[in-house]
């Protein structure tokens, strides 16, 4: 098999329809560059079925289509036909020759036809499956595989091996095969979770199964007992209740006549009380008369003794503190002298002091202005003589260098001058060059940067679907649980709505009887009256056992359930005739106050709906019963009614007439018979409206789906753009950088001329400039130098006079020091001694103070003496108190009397008090257990009507308790106790149980099979596992041979080999190759030189080859890196495979060219448009000449 003919029309530059017939051997594709021959590979590649835009080097695939020049339109489709000769029937279908056919329209259609009929693109990539002929195949090699081979990591490397070994597809299927595992992990996960739920109610369901019986049977026995017992205990409250109202009229007859003897003592001893205080009062203001006399008493005569001290030693201490006085202050007056010298005997000291001070600075000041050394300064003018004649020499010797190098300066400004024309014109051609690459750079730049955004933009948007379709799923999930677990729902409430369950055995047995055995049956009250859901809680509490009385048209009809029932022995039921029930309401001035009460609801009756046939029904159950907001409420309107309705709230507390309250908490699930359809309607609506939603759902999923499909292969398409734009923008700046590199190389020599040249100009000026400061210099020194000489004899006769004078000034300090010594000593002794005569008359003025204030109190006391005075005072006080006391005693002994009258008025009405209370205790425990009597007769009487529908002359008469009531309550205790450990009893568990048994076999069936799939999944993984290690090793080993072969063949000798990174691990290994050409010793690739490294990459492809054989191969300048040596051999080798293989070489070199068997020549005569030109292998020589 061979490709016999290439048939285009379309395809990128090929406008014009043409056809290229090939032969076996070698056919060669030339042309210049740009001439558009490498699209005829892209045209193969195509047709085999290329998806990738980037492959083809395009950005998307519409860009494969001629999009027209500058005098032709661009084409509507691009089409490419391949013809293979198929006489040996390598391909499976029974023609000598099959051709494949690829269209693409610019609107994105595409068709593929094989033998010119339609076909898929899998049916192309199948027929050409293990023909060595296909996209991935090595049928076509490009020189990016070449350089893939070059730059590739040891990892990348081993993609071309795998495409060879064909391992690419069991990779592709043990993905899949893992996908699938995880989506049955989540699924078996999904299912073993409900498996859990259901598992963990099926117990639970089993228990209460078996107990439904027992507790349907105790309850039987309960309700026979409890009437019989509720019966008895009527007839004892009535009784009880009788006898305590008698009690209570003769206990009222009793408490009045106490009442009355109460009152009158009271008044008594309120007469008496009152005399008691107002003599209180009087005694109370006279002892505070007498209080405030005594006190003025004991002050008056403790003044009089005071002053009788005072006068006996008055004379005697004014006399001796006015001598002290004069004393103190003659003391004072000389301390005060002796301060006053000390003070200008220390500022004379201290002025002292300060003159010796001055005269010591100067005379420091002027020995130091002597003893500044004339010898230093003679030394520093010899030093500086030198230093001026070691300049003047270095001067001259600076003159005549600088002379030698301007003649040099002038020689080299002479060359630079001559190159400058040279540089100027290289650096503007680089400049060109330059801009132009800076321009082609910016334009990858941009194209780069619009591939990498659309990319990022896709990649978002792929994210963003993902998550959402994630997020979707999840819902769906939680819709499909949903709806599941509404559906078992609906189907529980419908079987149990089908066997009635919750329903007593009789009404059970009645209803299932109805239309069958019975006739006139109507229904269950549950059944014909609808509650709205927020009055299901009052409704239910309200009617009681009553939602299980059975609705039927006659007493006649009653009758005939009744007789069924005893007949059957299937328990007991009420029934409520129609034709004889009678309505029961409130009176229409009760139902206004209702109303207008705060926390009112709504009656009973228009609290439900129901046929209107049976509307006198709802009215006798519940006309007379209220609904509230709240227990509160309930109150409110029962005292508004005067407790004479039923007032239920609407969390089923009641408020009984009579004033009882029932509440609390129960333990038996509301709303399991009345609400039970109203329930399942809204069921079945949610149900309808989840379907609906669970189909969005999907609905959105598969779009989801569909646009993360569409994301993901644009996504990829722009990544494809993206790299190949990265690739042309490192291209783009790499030229640029050569250019820019060249262009500053330019820039730098013509920089450097200007720098150098200014430099040795500048240098020329500062020579110049420098020899005329270096006359000016030699003046300078010369000056300075005789004007030192003149100043150094000067200094010598200066130095002789200052020696002298030093030695004086040395002895007049010493003496002044010591003179400064003693005045410093005598000025710190006035000192100490001032300060000490400071506190000695500061302490002498404060006693003299003292004293004189002492003397003025003395003789202010001696004045104020006032005898005669007090005493008078004192006899008048003394007559008060005694008058004062005798007033009081009187009205004491007056208080005595009437104080103990009082008290003996109170022991009687103490006495009366006990009386009339124990009286009011015993009357009001009588009312008590009257009204609790009352409320528990009311209780009894309504727990029989509500609860068992029963009045009480029917319940004694067919109720009779026949057992002694203590054994009765016994018996009622044990069975509530039994009931009670039976505890919540579900009626519709059996059936409960069964459906929930047979859904969790059903899912354990499913979890086996799902166990099995998972499996089954590992069995399948491992198989592609060691499929793919079987496949890759022996491909690996039979390229390795080839390539130690091929390689020794392409260099003449030498040797290669490819080895294994991580032989452990041969499904992630990487390859990587190691060579040694003829001459050189053994080393890695990447150590071999450019055309050693293209020849042994080439060896490698021809090598694959060899090892997975094709029909024809495609080489696209593979060899243009190849130097002429190399590519002799290269040639060679090719024209030795042709015998085996047929070969369309893409080329420009022309050595490749000579070992062709047909040459077609590919140009571009009209702009955009490929053109062939077909030439015969003798014609080569002429095809070649002008090349030459």
């Amino acid at each position: 098999m061979f490709l016999k003919k290439l048939e285009i029309k379309g395809f990128k530059s090929f406008a014009e329809e043409f056809s290229i017939e090939f032969v076996p051997g070698i056919n060669a594709v030339v042309g210049p560059n740009g001439s558009g021959k490498s699209n005829i590979s892209d045209a193969i590649r195509w047709v085999l079925g290329e998806q990738s835009a980037r492959s083809l080097r395009g950005a998307k695939m519409e860009d494969i289509i001629f999009a027209g020049s500058d005098t032709r339109r661009a084409l509507s489709r691009a089409e490419v036909t391949l013809v293979l000769h198929n006489e040996e029937g390598e391909l499976p279908l029974e023609y000598s020759e099959v051709s494949v056919s690829r269209k693409l329209y610019r609107n994105g259609d595409s068709e593929y036809l094989i033998n010119r009929q339609p076909c898929r693109r899998k049916d192309i990539v199948e027929l050409f499956m293990d023909s060595g002929i296909g996209k991935s195949a090595f049928s076509i090699i490009g020189q990016g595989q070449v350089e893939e081979v070059l730059s590739s990591k040891p990892e990348e490397r081993r993609l071309i091996f795998e495409e060879a070994a064909g391992v690419v597809k069991y990779k592709q299927r043990k993905q899949q095969a893992e996908r699938k595992l995880s989506e049955t992990k989540d699924n078996l996960q999904r299912v073993e979770d409900i498996l859990f739920e259901l598992e963990g109610q099926l117990e639970p369901l089993k228990v209460q199964a078996s107990l439904a019986k027992d507790y349907l049977d105790k309850k039987e026995e309960l309700e026979d007992i409890e009437i019989a017992l509720l019966g008895w205990e009527i007839r004892e409250k009535h009784q009880l209740w009788s006898a305590l109202e008698k009690e209570i009229k003769e206990l009222e007859e009793e408490k009045t006549v106490t009442e009355k003897k109460v009152q009158a003592e009271e008044q008594k001893r309120q007469k008496v009380q009152q005399s008691v205080e107002e003599l209180d009062k009087k005694i109370s203001s006279l002892q505070d008369d007498l209080v405030s006399t005594s006190e003025q008493l004991e002050k008056s005569e403790g003044r009089r003794r005071l002053l009788e001290e005072r006068g006996k030693n008055a004379d005697e201490k004014k006399e001796e503190w006015a001598e002290r006085l004069e004393a103190l202050q003659k003391q004072y007056e000389k301390t005060t002298a002796k301060l006053r010298f000390q003070k200008q005997k220390e500022e004379e000291s201290m002025k002292h002091l300060s003159d010796l001070k001055e005269k010591l600075d100067d005379v420091r000041r002027l020995h130091q202005l002597y003893a500044q050394s004339s010898r230093e300064d003679i030394e520093h003018l010899k030093s500086e003589y030198i230093e001026r004649l070691n300049e003047q020499a270095a001067i001259r010797n600076e003159d005549r260098y600088l002379s030698d190098q301007k003649e040099q300066l002038e020689r080299k400004i002479s060359v630079l001058h001559e190159e400058n024309n040279q540089f100027i014109h290289e650096s503007t051609q680089a400049e060109e060059t330059f801009a132009k690459w800076k321009i082609h750079k910016e334009e990858a730049q941009k194209a780069y940067e619009d591939s990498k955004k659309s990319t990022q933009h896709w990649q978002e948007k792929w994210k963003r679907i993902d998550q959402e379709t994630k997020n979707k799923e999840n819902k769906l999930y939680e819709a499909y649980r949903y709806v599941d677990q509404t559906k078992s729902r609906i189907q529980l409430l419908e079987e149990m709505e089908a066997t009635y369950a919750g329903f007593y055995q009789g009404v059970k047995e009645v209803l299932k009887a109805r239309g069958n055995h019975l006739t006139g049956i109507a229904g269950a009250v549950a059944e014909l009256i609808h509650v709205p859901k927020e009055f299901i809680t009052a409704v239910e509490t309200a009617l009681g056992g009553a939602l299980q009385h059975v609705v039927v048209s006659s007493e006649a009809d009653a009758r005939k359930a009744i007789q069924f029932l005893r007949v059957k022995r299937k328990g007991r039921a009420t029934f409520l005739p129609a034709d004889v029930i009678r309505p029961r309401w409130i009176s229409e001035n009760v139902k206004r106050k209702l109303r207008q009460t705060d926390g009112f609801v709504t009656f009973g009756a228009d609290a439900v709906s129901v046929p209107k046939e049976y509307q006198h029904i709802t009215e006798h159950l519940l006309g007379q019963v209220v609904l509230a907001e709240s227990l509160e409420a309930a109150n409110r309107l029962a005292k508004v009614s005067n407790y004479s309705v039923r007032i239920v709230t609407l969390e089923g507390d009641i408020v009984s007439p009579g004033g009882s309250m029932t509440g609390g908490a129960s333990n038996q699930k509301k709303g399991q018979v009345l609400g039970r359809q109203q329930e399942l309607e809204e069921l079945k609506d949610k149900y309808d409206y989840m379907m609906q939603t669970t189909e969005k759902l999907e609905d959105t999923v598969r779009q989801l789906k569909q646009e993360y499909t569409e994301a993901s292969q644009e996504m990829e398409r722009w990544r494809e753009e993206e790299e190949r734009t990265r690739v042309h923008l490192e291209k783009m700046k790499e030229n640029l950088s050569k250019s820019e590199a060249e262009l500053s190389q330019s820039q730098s020599r013509l920089s450097l001329f200007h720098r150098e040249s200014s430099s040795l100009e500048e240098e020329k000026r500062r020579l110049h400039n420098r020899q005329h400061v270096i006359s000016e210099n030699m003046e300078t020194i010369q000056q300075k130098i005789e004007q030192i000489e003149s100043q150094i004899a000067q200094l010598e006769t200066k130095e002789k006079e200052r020696a002298g004078k030093e030695e004086e000034l040395k002895e007049r300090e010493t003496a002044l020091k010591v003179e400064i010594a003693a005045a410093r000593e005598a000025a710190s002794y006035d000192k100490t001694e001032r300060e000490r005569l400071q506190n000695q008359a500061s302490a002498e003025r404060n006693q003299v103070t003292a004293l004189q204030h002492e003397l003025e109190q003395l003789e202010q006391e001696m004045i104020a003496g006032d005898e005669d005075r007090l005493e008078d005072k004192i006899s008048s006080l003394k007559e008060k108190k005694i008058d004062l006391t005798n007033t009081i005693n009187q009205l004491r002994e007056e208080r005595v009397t009437d104080f103990e009258e009082a008290e003996r008025l109170k022991v009687v009405l103490q006495q009366l008090s006990v009386t009339y209370q124990q009286q009011q205790e015993l009357c009001q425990e009588k009312q008590v257990s009257l009204n609790r009597t009352e409320v528990e007769l009311d209780n009894r009487l309504q727990e029989l009507q509500e609860s068992y529908e029963i009045s009480y002359e029917r319940a004694v008469k067919e109720y009779p308790l026949a057992i002694d009531p203590k054994e009765a309550a016994k018996q009622i205790k044990l069975i509530k106790k039994g009931i009670e450990e039976l505890g919540a009893v579900n009626l519709g568990a059996i059936d409960e149980y069964e459906r929930i048994y047979e859904r969790a076999t059903f899912l354990q069936n499913q979890r086996s099979d799902l166990l099995e799939a998972e499996s089954s999944l590992y069995e399948v993984i491992d198989e592609m596992d060691t499929e793919m290690k079987r496949r890759f090793s022996e491909t690996f080993q039979s390229i390795r041979t080839h390539f130690q072969e091929t390689f020794t063949t392409l260099f003449e000798g030498g040797e290669a080999d490819l080895y294994l990174t991580d032989p452990d691990n041969i499904l992630e290994s990487g390859v990587d190759i190691s060579a040694r050409p003829p001459g050189k010793k053994k080393q890695h690739l990447s150590l071999l030189s450019g055309g050693e490294k293209a020849l042994t990459a080439i060896a490698l492809l021809f090598s694959i080859v060899k090892a997975k054989p094709v029909p024809f191969c495609v080489l696209d300048e593979v060899e243009a890196a190849l130097d002429e040596a190399n590519l002799l051999r290269f040639s060679a080798y090719l024209r030795s495979f042709s015998k085996t293989t047929q070969f369309i070489v893409i080329s420009h070199r022309k050595t490749t060219m000579e070992e062709a068997d047909v040459l077609y020549g590919i140009t571009m005569e009209e702009s955009g448009v490929s053109k062939m030109v077909s030439v015969k292998l003798e014609e080569t020589e002429q095809l070649l000449e002008p090349q030459k």
